[in-house]
């Protein structure tokens, strides 16, 4: 399988203009011959969106922006994109932070965040319910099924002697280990710190050795309001070495290609855009 990986600068409430950045790299990963598509946590929102997020229009301005991705989707591409998904039993919070996988046929959630940070720059538990089980998506490609581990961003900060602190609550990363996945994937918005890029590469190269499998890590680049956020996206072996950099703070045009020597033989193709 081919992945591609859209280091996308998402702008903050901007739907159809990320929707837009989203169709174009899509276009890309086609025309590379990519299988899957990755973006950013929360890429249709840019990050955080905060009180938007509270909006009725805009949540029906993300249904729309889902169907014209449909639409718009490649045949044989598949894309994870980053939304926000209404839950309607009454409760609040009535949101999952949660992934689509959009298709030509349609789209469905495959993936909700189970780690909520609410610390420092963050304020999800504010906005969304943490969800109570893993995301693994089975995808049919290339003559086999590929079991996907879905992860987003706080979900990997599982590592309480790296990190100094941890949230309460489940090890999504343990959590997949009884699932089997082929590879793991983990969907980002991560702000700069001094000491993030290398942190980030240890929890990576930690859930990488625990499952046996390799790291597919996107995070988005841009900055807004006080935030700042580097990209740096990366993908390590199923042994935590590193096998492909994206640039820090850089959407520019790049494409490299590279054999994953792991079990499931993945090919890797990263596109900026």
């Amino acid at each position: 399988m081919r992945l591609a990986l859209a280091q996308l600068n998402a702008l903050v409430g901007d739907l159809e203009g990320n929707g837009a950045a989203i169709q174009a790299a899509a276009r890309r990963a086609a025309a590379a011959g990519a299988d899957l598509l990755l973006t950013p946590e929360l890429s249709l929102w840019g990050y955080p969106p905060r009180d938007l997020l509270l909006s009725a229009a805009l949540q029906d301005r993300q249904t729309r922006v889902l169907g014209r991705l449909v639409d718009a989707c490649p045949p044989g591409l598949a894309l994870l994109v980053g939304m926000a998904e209404p839950i309607t039993d009454g409760h609040l919070p009535a949101l999952h932070n949660a992934v689509a996988l959009v298709e030509a046929e349609g789209w469905r959630v495959v993936c909700r965040k189970q780690l909520l940070p609410s610390y420092d720059v963050f304020d999800e538990q504010r906005y969304f319910r943490a969800a109570d089980e893993p995301g693994l998506l089975e995808l049919e490609r290339r003559g086999r099924r590929w079991r996907l581990g879905l992860t987003i961003c706080e979900d990997l900060w599982v590592e309480q002697e790296l990190q100094g602190q941890r949230l309460r609550g489940v090890d999504p990363v343990a959590a997949l280990a009884d699932l089997a996945p082929d590879l793991l994937l983990n969907l980002s918005a991560s702000p700069f710190g001094r000491r993030k890029v290398g942190l980030r590469r240890q929890l990576a190269e930690r859930a990488a050795r625990r499952l046996g499998v390799p790291v597919v890590y996107v995070n988005q680049v841009g900055g807004n309001d006080e935030l700042v956020f580097d990209g740096a996206s990366f993908v390590l072996a199923a042994d935590g070495a590193r096998l492909l950099q994206l640039p820090h703070g850089d959407e520019r045009s790049e494409e490299h290609t590279s054999e994953l020597q792991s079990p499931c033989n993945l090919v890797c193709r990263l596109l900026l855009e």
